[in-house]
């Protein structure tokens, strides 16, 4: 959660020097957020699928140990293509991590320590997201270029991170069995469901790769149109596939019938893009618009890193918050949309409005936006039968990817809705509108279809820790 979060805040500030460096057009420019973006969330559930069936503890170790190495070799490119793919790959490895790192808790810790175990993976997340742009700020106080430009030293310090731990993770990291440790290989294998794995990876790739086509070239063309119609017969031919197998697919019909499963990850597609909306254009616009350096608007940022650590804490001080989810999540969809109101009024986001709009808005918003982060993900793992942990935290990992790729699709395009992108703040205006609508129906519709558990074996409460 640390390293995944890390790098998605950090290439707000970054993405700017890599466009430049690789000689990455401005219609291409998403693409350096989005090759790995699109791998990620499209391997999430194969990779669920094999935590639960084989060794979570070798999943996450291979996948920790081949995104430092990949890291590593992505610091040295000199063209953007090679770097597209390489971060493609390391997206795949990437991938491996989330639902592993779920299935390795759920064993871990005991049930009734479940709540306050992944409230605290939860604050790692707010941790790092306080952090890459602080690191993506100071890296880039050095003025270095060719292999000394300031996000290639980020990458180095990815491998730096990633690659002591993952050998410390060795022989720290206990050796669990997959749930069938008893099955024979044959049969794990058929368990694996690799139509439904393939069928599922090309439909998350296609749509997204549309939709990122479409917000650069239009939404009118073959390079739009084309993914994107051909992504939902894929989609709908998966869940027809899964349906078919049963208990047997990648992803069995029983986890829709986990308590609030389907309210829980619809709602969490707009998780990440909260804060995505709002801190793509605004970085961009202090450093190209405002003239400031990329350390001071990182630290103009900073408040809504902040402001997520501290919920994500108080969280953990008192479970009952996340146990009772939710009124936390609708109370904290009221202070998102909030914060984008405040966001959507001044018409020059430095100086006095600053201090003005933007300040409290970040503490508003991103203080309610981490609330949701941190109730819908223990609400949804809790929940979770240790043995479905790796694949249901992997569903809730793609809601929380593909909700991201959809908002900066929309976003680009209202982005050009008049003439000079973000140094016209009407276009940043519509964007935050769109944020408001999303999370206004968001509300009504989780308010509408959540359901409070009654059966203490599925009631995120009775996990709740007893001090």
């Amino acid at each position: 959660m640390f390293i995944d979060i890390l790098g998605y805040s950090a290439f707000f500030v970054l993405t700017e020097s890599i466009s430049r460096d690789l000689h990455v057009l401005y219609e291409q420019s998403s693409w350096v957020i989005t090759s790995y973006s699109v791998t990620f969330a499209a391997f999430l559930l194969f990779w669920g699928r094999v935590s639960d069936l084989y060794s979570a503890t070798t999943v996450f170790i291979g996948g920790f140990t081949g995104l430092g190495l990949l890291s590593l070799i992505i610091s040295f490119l000199k063209d953007k293509y090679s770097f597209f793919v390489l971060r493609a790959l390391a997206g795949i490895a990437g991938s491996a991590l989330i639902p592993s790192s779920y299935r390795l808790i759920t064993c871990v810790f005991e049930p009734q320590e479940l709540t306050l175990a992944f409230t605290v993976y939860g604050l790692s997340g707010a941790v790092s997201n306080m952090l890459g742009t602080i690191i993506a700020g100071v890296l880039m106080i050095n003025h270095g270029h060719g292999q000394l430009a300031a996000w290639r030293w980020f990458f180095r310090l990815l491998t730096v991170m990633i690659l002591p731990c993952s050998v410390t993770s060795y022989w720290l990291i206990p050796r669990y069995p997959g749930s069938e440790a008893g099955d024979q290989r044959v049969a794990k294998w058929r368990r694996l469901d690799l139509v439904g794995a393939l069928t599922m990876c090309a439909a998350i790739v296609l749509i997204i790769l549309g939709l990122t086509l479409g917000a650069s070239y239009g939404w009118r063309k073959p390079g739009f149109l084309v993914p994107f119609l051909l992504s939902w017969p894929l989609f709908i031919g998966f869940f027809v596939w899964e349906h078919y197998l049963g208990d047997q697919a990648l992803l069995p019909s029983k986890t829709w019938r986990i308590p609030n499963f389907k309210p829980l990850i619809a709602f969490a597609l707009g998780i990440y893009a909260w804060w995505g909306i709002n801190f793509l254009p605004l970085t961009e616009y202090f450093i190209t618009v405002a003239d400031e350096s990329a350390i001071l608007a990182a630290a103009r940022t900073l408040p809504q890193g902040i402001i997520a650590l501290f919920v994500t804490i108080l969280l953990g001080a008192v479970p009952v918050l996340v146990s009772r989810p939710r009124w936390t999540i609708a109370a904290g969809l009221l202070l998102g949309a909030t914060g984008y109101v405040l966001m959507a009024q001044p018409h020059n986001y430095v100086g006095k409005d600053y201090w003005r709009w933007l300040f409290p808005a970040f503490i508003i918003g991103s203080g309610g936006n981490a609330a949701c982060f941190s109730a819908a993900n223990v609400a949804v793992m809790v929940s979770s039968p240790p043995e479905m942990a790796g694949v249901t935290g992997a569903v809730l990992q793609v809601s929380l990817q593909v909700g991201a790729a959809v908002a900066f699709a929309v976003q680009a395009g209202l982005l050009t809705l008049h003439p000079g992108g973000v140094s016209n703040v009407d276009n940043i205006h519509a964007s935050f509108y769109f944020q408001i609508g999303w999370l206004l129906l968001t509300l009504i519709g989780f308010l509408a279809t959540y359901r409070p558990s009654k059966g203490p074996a599925s009631d995120p409460e009775a996990a709740v820790v007893v001090a």
